[in-house]
């Protein structure tokens, strides 16, 4: 059962989506804990939570094997649209339309991921 999971790139992909939380903010505490200021640990952190994104998504969620560097620029291009979009629909979702802020950023990591999910799969690792 556990290998026809696997099977499902959409199960992949929220594997990966865990696994990136906890390298993310496991970063993000670790470097606090050592000393950083929070905002550059949470810079350090976006960056290592990328790097492992972009790995486990390319060869394990969407297995890609080739090497391309427009490939890794459309995955950051996604990334960044993902956190902008973010800001602005939980902008709106707290300020606007006054929805607690922890209901709002679950709400958010629904859209989020679902923009994550459509831009890796037909934008950043699309097959021709």
């Amino acid at each position: 059962m556990f290998h026809i999971l696997l099977n499902d790139q959409r199960i992949r992909f929220l594997i990966v989506g865990g696994i990136n939380t906890v390298v993310g903010y496991g970063t993000f505490a670790a470097l606090v804990f050592c000393g950083l200021h929070y905002i550059a640990a949470h810079v350090a952190a976006t960056v290592v939570g990328t790097a492992c994104s972009y790995i486990l998504n390319k060869y394990f969620t969407f297995k890609q094997y080739k090497k391309s560097f427009a490939e890794a620029c459309r995955f950051v291009l996604v990334y960044v649209a993902s956190f902008f979009s973010g800001i602005v629909i939980l902008y709106v979702m707290v300020s606007v339309m006054s929805l607690n802020a922890y209901f709002a950023g679950m709400l958010n990591l629904v859209f989020t991921t679902l923009i994550s999910w459509f831009g890796h799969k037909y934008f950043s690792f699309h097959v021709d």
